[in-house]
């Protein structure tokens, strides 16, 4: 009887991670939103059953989604959902720290993207590496014209930031997918989390609130080193492996300084405030700092302060 029960319970979660792809791709808004419910069926299919068992699973999720969509769709759902969901639910069941499943939830998210990226190119002969800078600003183009009637100063600045951009994503490219991969790993574990103690299907451990969150300091150590790289193999166009790498330590530090900086922020704003900060605080404070170029420099050295000297340590005495 518990075995059946079992075989149920995980027919139902493979059903509904089937069901939830296939309406993030075929409802045009909503979908966004339902993608992001992915991997969480996948997560509790880990938490419950033994391993063996989700991939038996993840198998059957596949040929249902390839009937659908074809191979490229079942490919997709593979490792661009499934086996950071499974994985995160096993590593939930394993063990006890948060960061010790972050962490390794990160490096499957990952490796599952870098896996990903070479199916795609190898099924439709496209590469996901290749950004075309022209392509980049038509697309700034038709976006502009839908807002004709905004401020022009805005968009020359706009304009002028995506432009600059265009030209040095395609030697970042690393380092925004490791941030998409620890992206994609936090927000799945946060709603999983969410999802099973509201319907207690089962636990995992609780993430820290966004007010405690830190970075080790060897961060400031790669930054340094980033700094002295960038000296380095750089000539007019030419950029070589060591300035490449300086640029991606670069912007990966920058990424953890904001992130720490934004929860120094909401550690000043809950000692301020006598009641629990509400969601929607946190959702102006971000979209602030990532639109305000004036307020992401201060976050970012508010984080790098952090790290270096500990601020909320100081503001707490």
């Amino acid at each position: 009887m518990r075995d059946t029960k079992a075989l149920v319970e995980s027919s139902l979660l493979v059903a509904l991670s089937v069901v939830l792809f296939l309406a993030s791709h075929f409802l045009p808004v909503v979908g966004v939103l339902l993608s992001l419910f992915c991997p969480v069926p996948l997560v509790i299919l880990g938490l419950k059953v033994p391993l063996k068992n989700a991939f038996m699973g993840t198998f059957v999720a596949f040929v249902l989604v390839t009937l659908f969509m074809g191979v490229l769709g079942g490919v997709l759902f593979v490792f661009g959902f499934a086996l950071m969901g499974v994985m995160l639910g096993f590593f939930g069941h394993r063990f006890d720290k948060v960061s010790e499943i972050l962490f390794y939830g990160f490096l499957v998210s990952l490796f599952s993207k870098l896996i990903l990226m070479a199916l795609v190119k190898l099924i439709t002969g496209v590469n996901p590496f290749a950004i075309d800078p022209k392509a980049i600003m038509e697309a700034f183009n038709e976006a502009e014209a839908l807002f004709s009637g905004s401020s022009k100063a805005f968009f020359e600045t706009m304009r002028m930031q995506v432009e600059a951009m265009s030209k040095v994503m395609v030697y970042i490219l690393p380092a925004i997918l490791i941030a998409a991969s620890f992206l994609d790993c936090v927000i799945s574990y946060l709603i999983s989390q969410k999802v099973a103690g509201r319907f207690k299907i089962t636990s995992l451990p609780k993430v820290p609130p966004f007010g405690e969150w830190r970075f080790p300091k060897s961060t400031l150590f790669a930054f340094f080193i980033a700094f002295v790289l960038s000296f380095f193999d750089h000539s007019g166009n030419n950029i070589g492996v060591l300035y490449m790498l300086a640029l991606n330590l670069k912007v990966i530090s920058i990424m953890i300084f904001m992130v720490q900086g934004m929860a120094t922020v909401w550690y000043i704003l809950s000692k301020m405030s006598k009641h629990k900060i509400k969601p929607w605080v946190g959702v102006v404070v971000v979209a602030a700092v990532m639109f305000i170029p004036v307020l992401s420099v201060a976050v970012i050295m508010l984080g790098f302060a952090d790290i270096l000297i500990d601020l909320r340590a100081k503001i707490g005495r």
